[in-house]
């Protein structure tokens, strides 16, 4: 569902019109003009009707992501009208795929959805690998997730990560562009004529046997915080993928633990959290940096 008020009006404008103003895409709006159900102040309405100021609107289109809704438990870090913030565990897939059609962060939305009584949609704004846990940001609504597109919203992603050995350094940036091996369909590697991809890496202690970074994402390569860590010569510890040893964790030791971002809507400038995991807390113990946790 789509809902907004309308502003203060100075020339004569159409649904259609409010739409664009509002921000919603050229194609959502085509969607909306053949197929939507729209409402002014809750009377039935077409695109080619005139809204005024202080006009209610609400545009229903059937829902074409709708996943099987499953009883997973999920935490929910932020939420209003427009957005959601789940707080993934590890080991749960963002969307179903072709063998794997159950057990997903849409399936458990579906089913929070349901169990709350929301009619929204399933649109994630960033994807985390299965086995990263932390906050991944869920718009409710398709012209949310396009604000995010058209507009500098601040949108930060910050992770934290344990690494093998020392880590060189007190701060290190890295553009260094990142493609698929030509014999994976899943490995990744950093190389000439990938994608662009740009992180920045702090660490936060260090021994001889791993380090803690805080890691900010700038682009949304998959697997970029890993390769780019493995490029540096200290992958993540229980990341066997690229290098790192399943020793002492039995995942790569990454969690996705801030997000800041201005919202869309309301033009505030919001920040979310996440306590470190149980696991990597364990690693952050082990090691006697105990007192960074606090920090967090």
């Amino acid at each position: 569902m789509i809902h907004f008020t309308i502003g203060e009006i100075y020339k004569p404008t159409t649904l259609l019109g409010a739409l664009r103003h509002f921000g919603v895409s050229a194609t959502m709006r085509r969607r909306i003009k053949h197929n939507g159900c729209c409402t002014i102040n809750e009377i039935a309405a077409s695109t080619r009707d005139f809204v005024h100021t202080g006009d209610v609107v609400r545009v229903t289109l059937p829902e074409t992501n709708h996943f099987p809704p499953e009883p997973i438990p999920i935490g929910i870090a932020y939420e209003d009208e427009y957005l959601l913030v789940i707080d993934k565990p590890a080991g749960i897939l963002m969307h179903p795929t072709t063998k794997e059609r159950t057990g997903t962060l849409a399936n458990a939305v579906s089913y929070y959805y349901e169990q709350t009584g929301q009619h929204y949609s399933y649109h994630p704004m960033h994807r985390l690998d299965r086995n990263t846990s932390g906050l991944c940001m869920v718009a409710k609504e398709p012209q949310i997730q396009h604000a995010f597109d058209i507009r500098d919203l601040a949108y930060k992603r910050l992770y934290l990560a344990i690494c093998e050995g020392r880590f060189p350094s007190a701060a290190v940036t890295i553009h260094s562009p990142i493609g698929r091996c030509p014999d994976s369909i899943i490995t990744r590697r950093v190389m000439a004529g990938g994608k662009s991809a740009w992180s920045d890496f702090t660490c936060l202690a260090a021994n001889d046997t791993c380090s803690l970074l805080e890691v900010v994402l700038h682009t949304g390569r998959t697997h970029q915080i890993r390769v780019h860590s493995s490029y540096l010569g200290h992958p993540l510890l229980g990341d066997d993928l690229y290098g790192g040893t399943r020793t002492l964790i039995q995942r790569q030791a990454l969690h996705a633990y801030r997000l800041q971002f201005i919202h869309p809507v309301t033009d505030t400038f919001i920040t979310v959290n996440s306590p470190m995991p149980a696991d990597m807390q364990n690693l952050v113990s082990r090691a006697g940096w105990d007192y960074i946790l606090d920090l967090f």
